[in-house]
């Protein structure tokens, strides 16, 4: 654990020195903001053959669960390129190492002396302040429009779940909870606004005491610290809260990092950097889900709005999210509120490849008219999938709870539990933990534009742990055991057959492989099962015919 925590301070004095997080640079104020985009990588301090030295352990890991390669896209910007720029006077902001690109802080003047370096490949300006418009958020929130609350007729218990019963309900997520699955070892990244008074609301007691709210960060150009809007606080809520018989969220038990990537006053294309910055940091810090409740299509410069067209995946912001998705985390995305008004379209990054894009639904699992549609400009469905974003509870900013309507509310809710889906089968990738969420939803067989894929049923994901065998297959005794357990195959199981244990968190503690030779059954006594504490474990069996997964309980 110690030496995790050097990684993370490495990492982050990594960021710093790139000019990631320059405080002194965020708090002044100055004329513009541009986006260099370099030539090359050259002069680069790392090497992919050393990754360790620019992604942490945990990233890594993800990586390799996955057979992802590290490759020159995830290579650190030039810091020679950046000291470079520093010496003419000018404060690097953020910086991406898929997109090899910075952002800076400069006069036009100042923007002439970095085009003319050598390796400046182009310069864009991306912020006008001297045209800031102070204007109602494009955040996909409308709470305003809709405080509707919602009575439970679904099986979540009100008694537990208190007023998030009918959004947990609706999905079935209280299965996953009941059976041990509620995002323990899962890494969370919220990616927002701002983040006001969680560090202090009786909602986020339990992950602040169990040390499971890693850090904030911020990348925008605003004062450090949690933020004033709280539309951030609200998403955590409906995914982390920990109040029985108040609210519970949807992954109680994952460990979260808050990331400000949203400017609070205006809205121009630098904010797309910020939230490309803030992807790359979730994933050098290796976090498994990432849910970002933001959208774009219309800026204070008209000249950077969005077309219908460009809803093709290849925005810089959807493209950053398509590569977070590579490089195997799970991405969630709102798909706007766009719905009711001229655009109706899913908003960037929604509109990404590979990415969970999520609309809204009423507590009768009807369309919300204000849910952004799709399909995108290349015919990909989208939305995704549908969770409960009109009349769904949160914690407000007094603590009570409160209620509110958007696709930024239904993202976090759903997002959760594919962290504790992703919890009760560690072996699947991200890909892998999407499509079978898919495969329950409700609309399937028809995905349309207004609901995707539908509602999924997390209960069907579930039963199947211990319903992808059967007794004239697989048994485990005895069951509940207090010393070892021994696992019985039926008759006609043989060649190879992989062993593997799981904790109910998602650790692997056995891994072994047998080979039998005989056609008349087989036993395996699991010597190593006398070591475990009393618990539930999960043990899956891997042969020639096929995966099968049941559950050995130690008292």
């Amino acid at each position: 654990m110690q030496m995790f925590w050097k990684k993370i301070v490495g990492l982050f004095f990594l960021y710093c020195f790139a000019g990631l997080f320059d405080l002194s640079a965020q708090t002044k104020v100055a004329p513009n903001r541009y986006r260099v985009d370099f030539t090359d990588k050259e002069h680069n301090i790392f090497s992919i053959d050393r990754p360790d030295e620019f992604l942490s352990a945990r990233a890594l890991q993800r990586r390799a669960k996955q057979n992802i390669a590290v490759t020159q896209a995830d290579l650190p910007v030039s810091l020679y390129y950046l000291d470079e720029i520093k010496s003419l006077g000018i404060p690097v902001l953020n910086t991406s190492r898929w997109f090899n690109s910075a952002v800076v802080r400069c006069t036009s003047e100042q923007a002439a002396e970095i085009e003319a370096l050598a390796f400046t490949k182009r310069i864009t300006r991306i912020f006008q302040p001297d045209s800031i418009i102070t204007h109602s958020r494009e955040i996909n929130d409308t709470s305003w429009k809709n405080s509707e609350k919602s009575e439970s007729s679904y099986d979540a218990s009100p008694a537990y779940y208190g007023n998030a019963a009918t959004q947990i309900g609706m999905l079935n997520g209280e299965m996953l909870h009941q059976n041990g699955f509620r995002g323990k070892g899962i890494w969370i990244a919220v990616i927002d606004v701002g983040f006001p008074k969680v560090n202090e609301l009786s909602g986020f007691d339990s992950v602040r005491n169990d040390g499971r709210l890693l850090l904030l960060k911020n990348f925008t150009a605003e004062a450090n610290g949690y933020g004033t809007n709280p539309h951030g606080a609200n998403v955590f809520s409906i995914i982390a809260s920990n109040m029985p018989g108040q609210m519970v969220g949807s992954a109680p038990d994952a460990t979260y990092l808050l990331i400000r990537s949203e400017e609070t006053n205006s809205e121009y294309i630098v904010e797309e950097e910020n939230w490309i910055a803030a992807a790359e940091f979730a994933d050098s810090i290796g976090v498994d889900l990432i849910t970002s409740s933001l959208g774009y299509y219309k800026f204070d410069d008209p000249s950077q709005n969005y077309t219908w067209s460009d809803l093709n995946g290849k925005s810089r912001a959807s493209y950053a999210a398509t590569m977070a998705a590579a490089r195997g985390i799970l991405v969630c995305i709102s798909a706007g509120n766009e719905g009711g008004n001229s655009w109706g379209r899913i908003t960037v990054p929604a509109d990404a490849d590979s990415v969970v894009t999520i609309g809204a639904v009423d507590k009768n699992r009807k369309y919300a008219s204000f849910s952004s549609y799709g399909p995108t400009a290349d015919g990909r469905i989208k939305p995704d999938l549908v969770a409960m974003g009109q009349g769904t509870s949160f914690q407000t900013q007094t603590g009570s709870i409160g209620s509110g309507s958007g696709t930024s509310y239904s993202t976090p809710l759903l997002a959760g539990f594919l962290a504790c889906l992703w919890q009760a089968y560690p072996e699947k990738g991200n890909m892998e933990i999407i499509e079978m969420a898919k495969r329950t939803a409700d609309r399937y067989t028809s995905p349309d534009e207004f609901y995707g894929y539908g509602i999924p049923d997390f209960s069907m994901l579930i039963s199947s742990l211990p319903n992808e065998t059967s007794a004239d297959v697989l048994t485990i005794f005895p069951n509940p055991y207090t010393g070892t357990f021994t696992l019985r195959l039926a008759p006609g199981t043989y060649g190879n057959i992989k062993v593997r244990i799981f904790s109910t968190n998602g650790k692997l503690l056995f891994n072994q492989t047998y080979n039998t030779t005989g056609h008349n059954g087989y036993e395996i006594e699991i010597m190593e099962s006398a070591k475990f504490p009393p618990n539930t474990y999960i043990v899956e069996v891997q042969t020639k015919t096929g995966r099968f997964v049941t559950k050995a309980v130690k008292i």
